[in-house]
């Protein structure tokens, strides 16, 4: 692949962003948070408070005071990755490659691209941004893994104990785009629900399977993950006018493990599944049904022995978050699409689980999980790109979102910080 266009200042800062590896795990974002310190003062911004558990795990934030009144917004996004894992790779995941419209690399589309197109907006608004308010730009570790490093901690006290001041919202860069960039306006997170379905059998002798009719847990295991992925339907809050994507997904079998090879037949095979959550689902009804689908499997097969237990916290349950509509932020927001590309997307369930969770669920500051260059699809998988043409937008988009949300509307006095 080469190059076709000749890169713009937030593509030259994406490129220089995907150079910067940050695969989470093993987890370090210490070369990423260089590269934002050095563009933030190549463009004369303040100088950034590093906000860290570790430090390899840093978290980046800096303010920018626009005048007197108005709100605080701040604009977010992380600077960890996934890894490369096992998927094979056209290009070189850890440097960017542009071809066309489209510019390559771990991390392209998940997040980097919108990073740098948060700090080209910061840089635009210094010169000519609202004259009230204040916007933070926050970077976060660990979002990847938990964000034992990053947002949960932030949310949990470290960014008040910074001296960041507290927003009033939050708009994220995730990216957003589904079946185009910038095709929907995501108002809710889905939370998460994770999982460890045990099945137990019999461990003996193979050669004596037959003779003694023993259980083979991985057989069961196998029945028990197809009807989970099949039948398994946790109840959701019903919604008037339900946004875009108001359900629940079942993921069966992310990780299955067990058993002793060759010879033996298994006596404990287990496998990992996930939920994505509504707002609003209730962990007691949760349960609830996945005791009566167990109930029900038990009944169905009397082979079947299988327990269900939940991850570790604080991963075990995260529950979704939404903003209304008529937000604030989300007006801003949209307003600010409808200004920058002709129309304004409808409303939607962002189908991940982002850092909203906690600044909102936990530091309960209204937030918008995904409003970033990218599609979803691009994320977590080989040749991950993300489109040029959406990152210089979305340099405008957050400018205008900055302008609509931070200052008074007129005649309406000066909103709190």
């Amino acid at each position: 692949m080469a190059g076709s266009r000749f890169p713009s200042s937030v593509v030259e800062l994406t490129s220089e962003l995907v150079s910067a590896a940050s695969p989470n795990p093993p987890g370090d974002e210490t070369a990423v948070a260089a590269v934002i310190a050095r563009a933030l003062a190549d463009r004369g911004l303040p100088k950034p408070v590093t906000i860290s558990r570790a430090a390899h795990r840093p978290n980046v934030a800096v303010t920018l005071d626009f005048g007197p009144g108005g709100r605080h917004l701040c604009l977010c996004g992380h600077m960890d990755t996934k890894p490369v894992g096992d998927a094979e790779w056209r290009v070189d995941p850890m440097r960017a490659t542009i071809d066309g419209d489209r510019l390559y690399g771990l991390g392209s589309a998940d997040m980097k691209g919108a990073l740098a197109a948060m700090i080209e907006a910061a840089a635009a608004l210094v010169s000519s941004g609202p004259r009230a308010g204040r916007l933070t730009l926050l970077f976060t570790a660990d979002e990847e893994d938990g964000a034992s490093y990053g947002a949960r901690f932030l949310a949990d006290g470290a960014l008040a104990e910074a001296g960041v001041p507290r927003p009033d919202a939050v708009v994220i860069g995730e990216p957003g785009g589904l079946d185009a960039d910038w095709d929907l306006l995501h108002l809710a997170s889905r939370g998460i629900a994770r999982l460890r379905l045990t099945v137990t059998g019999d461990q003996g002798h193979s050669s004596l399977a037959a003779r003694t009719g023993a259980v083979n847990a991985s057989v069961e295991a196998a029945r028990l993950l197809a009807a989970f992925a099949d039948r398994f339907d946790p109840r959701v809050p019903a919604r008037e006018g339900a946004p875009h994507g108001w359900e629940a997904t079942v993921n069966a079998g992310l990780r299955i493990g067990g058993g002793v090879g060759y010879g033996v037949i298994p006596g404990e095979v287990h496998f990992d599944a996930e939920v994505r959550l509504l707002p609003g689902m209730s962990r007691a009804d949760f349960e609830a049904d996945l005791e009566s689908f167990l109930d029900a499997e038990r009944l169905a097969n009397p082979r079947l022995r299988a327990r269900a237990a939940f991850d570790e916290p604080p991963c075990d349950w995260l529950d979704g978050t939404e903003v209304v509509a008529d937000h604030p932020v989300a007006e801003a927001t949209r307003t600010a699409l409808a200004e920058v590309l002709g129309t304004a997307p409808a409303d939607s369930v962002f189908p991940g689980t982002t850092d909203a969770a906690w600044l909102q669920g936990l530091a309960g500051l209204p937030t918008l999980p995904a409003v970033g260059p990218g599609l979803l699809a691009r994320c977590h998988g080989a040749d991950e790109w993300v489109s040029i043409t959406a990152v210089e937008q979305a340099v405008r988009i957050y400018r205008e979102i900055v302008m609509n949300y931070c200052a008074p509307a007129a005649g309406s006095g000066e909103a709190s910080r």
